[in-house]
């Protein structure tokens, strides 16, 4: 990962910072409390990586991160490849151009203590992702099968391995034990590898070929039944349908004696309606003009009115305007009366009272019809359940299909009482047989889980594992040792970070630890491919240690081995005769100045 620029405002104690990488390697120096360290946290925010700066957990206390007496503060990295990620304080926001995304390996690359912090669980997890060799599921499974573990059992592995190759065997076991009680819980006995291997259930002997004979004898029988049973619905169905519409005759006869009562009534009502019509036709023509009020008095007046004036010659055909015009006058003449007729004064006071007399007698009429049409309909009703009960019901045909099925019943209630002892007797045996293959299911589960957990135990697949992954690693760590003349760090088998001699890192001195950090820092940015260090407080190394820290980085840097590495550290002055792959910057008052390099 090569950083080509940094641009950062008002972020801890930087107030303003641009430079330009120009050099593999980047030295910045200057007096305590000048901005450095909040450099590097600076570019550690905006590379993404898994860091916590100064400890802010909440977003509210990312205000903290803030150059004093300012309101936000941002920075920028440029990168080799074109992005540029960014991030922006208080909001907390991090942002990169394009596809940038943060490599997992970050963290320990950009804050190299991180790594001898770790527990051994975990720094196992960062070596297996490094190297390639994560706890995938899919290795693990085949160097199960390689061992002789049943495929389905090494498929039930891959979620156990989640938590470790520890608690996956100690898991391993569970359900190994777990077996053991479950064959205890079949058996009945106690489990040992012999009886495993060998016990079978006690299995009852039933008439096999007896059961099956009266099995086919029961379905012959259903087979016959449901026939029986069919011609017994159809036969019954009938009857009950020649019941029904016999027992409808009454109500119909009585409902049809009523046509010719109804009829006279009917022709009575019509001639009640007649003489209405006429009474209110008279009183009609009678009432005359009367006091006419409304819009339809007025336009008939109107049309009255202007009539004559248009009215075409006699030797010519009156338009169809005109003749719409007269047949509407007329219309209305007939209801009302004449226009300009004086009329009688009761004959109008009659109308309204003649009116709804003749809607009465319309509503009768109707009535009427309606009651003659339903005494008609009942008459054809009860002619045509005469004729169809003219064909007289076959009862004896349904009496022996119902004593048929009651024969074929008696016998198939036989046939079953004898199955069902046979099927007893099966269900025993098959029991039996039952029992047999989950004793031996359970077996082969006790001895499944008995091989996964030795695969999975430390000198099994985990030490295959470690193998492989510790030996290139500890060789990267020997290299950087070997370059810078420090003492040799080394990952053990139990994941502790030790000297070569066998020292534990928590024994080094401060400036061993320093430098066995920066040897971690680089082996995991080897590996990872970032070819990235950044490294905070170099000046914890005495002069001749920091001499060989900037040896063994050029060497990286002219091998290929390392695009960019930022070193930051309190010095008094920028120091004299820097190689080529080593540009130096000052940072004083939280920002970065000229300086030139001291003797």
């Amino acid at each position: 990962m090569k950083i080509t620029h940094i641009e950062a405002q008002n972020i801890l104690g930087i107030r303003s910072a641009s430079v330009a990488l120009t050099s593999a390697i980047s030295l910045f120096c200057g007096a305590n409390r000048q901005g450095k360290t909040s450099l590097a946290e600076a570019v550690r925010m905006a590379l993404g990586a898994n860091v916590e700066a100064r400890g802010t957990h909440l977003k509210k206390e990312l205000e903290a991160l803030v150059h004093e007496g300012q309101k936000s503060g941002s920075v920028e990295v440029q990168l080799g490849d074109g992005l540029t990620p960014f991030a922006l304080v208080p909001s907390g926001k991090v942002l990169a151009q394009d596809v940038y995304v943060p490599h997992r390996a970050l963290t320990y690359v950009l804050e190299p203590q991180r790594f001898a912090a770790l527990d051994g669980n975990d720094r196992r997890k960062v070596l297996y992702g490094l190297m390639g060799i994560q706890l995938k599921a899919e290795e693990v499974i085949e160097r199960l099968a390689k061992r002789g573990v049943d495929q389905a059992k090494a498929v039930r592995v891959g979620p156990l391995l989640k938590a470790g190759f520890e608690a996956a065997c100690a898991e391993a076991k569970r359900k190994g034990t777990e077996a053991k009680g479950a064959w205890r819980a079949v058996t009945g006995e106690t489990y040992g590898s012999e009886n495993g291997k060998t016990w079978t259930a006690t299995a009852p002997a039933y008439d096999a070929e007896a059961f099956k004979k009266l099995n086919t004898e029961v379905q012959h029988a259903d087979v016959a039944l449901e026939s029986w049973q069919q011609t017994i619905g159809k036969l019954a169905g009938e009857e009950q349908r020649r019941n029904e519409i016999a027992n409808k005759l009454t109500a119909l006869d009585d409902a049809a004696g009523k046509v010719d009562r109804i009829e006279k009534k009917l022709a009575a009502d019509r001639q009640m309606l007649a003489e209405v019509e006429q009474t209110l036709t008279a009183l009609t023509a009678a009432a005359g003009q009367g006091p006419r009020e409304g819009l339809i008095h007025d336009l008939a007046e109107a049309v009255a009115y202007l009539l004559p004036l248009a009215q075409t010659p006699t030797d010519r055909q009156p338009t169809q305007q005109e003749c719409d015009a007269e047949a509407a006058l007329n219309a209305y003449e007939r209801e009302h009366g004449r226009i300009g007729a004086a009329g009688d004064p009761a004959a109008a006071a009659r109308l309204p009272e003649v009116k709804a007399s003749r809607e009465r007698c319309d509503r009768t009429v109707a009535n009427t019809q309606r009651d003659l049409a339903q005494a008609l309909k009942a008459r054809d009703d009860a002619a045509e359940i005469r004729e169809q009960l003219k064909a007289e019901f076959d009862a004896g045909a349904l009496a022996q299909a119902r004593a048929e099925a009651d024969k074929i019943k008696s016998t198939r209630a036989d046939a079953v009482k004898k199955l069902e002892v046979l099927r007893t007797q099966k269900a025993a045996a098959e029991g039996a047989k039952q029992k047999t293959e989950s004793a031996a299911g359970h077996h082969a589960d006790i001895v499944a889980w008995d091989l996964i957990s030795q695969a999975l135990a430390p000198d099994g697949i985990p030490g295959e594992l470690l193998t492989s992954a510790l030996g290139p690693f500890n060789e990267r760590l020997a290299q950087s040792a070997t370059d810078a003349q420090w003492l040799q760090i080394v990952i053990d088998p139990e994941m502790a970070v030790v000297t070569a001699d066998g020292r534990p890192y928590r024994l080094l001195s401060e400036s061993e630890k320093w430098r066995a950090d920066a040897m971690l820092a680089e082996a995991i940015s080897h590996v990872s491919g970032l070819k990235l260090l950044l490294l905070d407080r170099f000046d914890v190394l005495d002069n001749q240690g920091r001499v060989d820290l900037l040896e063994w980085l050029h060497i990286l840097a002219e091998e290929g081995e390392l695009d960019t590495a930022l070193v930051f550290g309190t010095l008094k002055s920028i120091p004299a005769g820097l190689k080529p792959s080593v540009s130096a910057h000052w940072v004083q008052d939280g920002e970065l100045q000229q300086m030139k390099a001291a003797a």
